[in-house]
């Protein structure tokens, strides 16, 4: 019998090892999606931002040549036209980084999880090494028969008059 508890507890501790080094490759392996996402994101970030520069450098040489032509260059229109590619130009790339910025935090939040199930398979793996050791503890323990609740009668023998009569 003491063999199969002890081969018990053998295979419950490989199991958990196993269970915790599973979990400590998943996390490794979500970190290493994480930045390779974020790398990505940075890669198509500066992508976007340079074409979306280019289309307003584009956009304002059409506006000066179209300025020139007319005669307007200077004018007051030619201005405002100017500052309105500006704005638009800045409220794209506001709007790509906001985007980064909520990439990123998804990023961490998928980490962050993927850290926390580690830590609960990990302890998890530990409780059921710890369960098996007691089960087996315990079933070596003799059960002995007695109930908490019984109260002495008067009538029971060697009672010296301490029960409910």
């Amino acid at each position: 019998m003491a063999v199969l508890a002890i081969a018990a507890i053998i295979a419950t501790v490989v199991s958990a090892a196993a269970t915790i080094k599973g979990s400590m490759d998943a996390r490794d392996a979500q970190e290493e999606q994480n930045e390779i996402q974020s790398a990505q994101q940075k890669i198509n970030d500066v992508s976007s931002a340079r074409r979306k520069v280019k289309e307003a450098r584009v956009a304002r040489a059409r506006l000066m040549q179209s300025s020139e032509a007319t005669g307007t260059s200077g004018s007051s229109g030619e201005s405002g036209a100017l500052s309105s590619l500006n704005t638009q130009l800045s409220g794209n790339l506001a709007a790509m980084t906001g985007q980064a910025n909520t990439a990123n935090a998804l990023s961490n939040v998928r980490q962050d999880l993927a850290d926390k199930q580690f830590v609960t398979g990990t302890v998890g793996a530990v409780a059921g090494v710890a369960q098996s050791i007691f089960t087996q503890k315990a079933a070596k323990v003799k059960e002995v028969d007695v109930n908490i609740f019984d109260t002495p009668k008067s009538s029971d023998s060697g009672n010296k008059g301490f029960g409910i009569i």
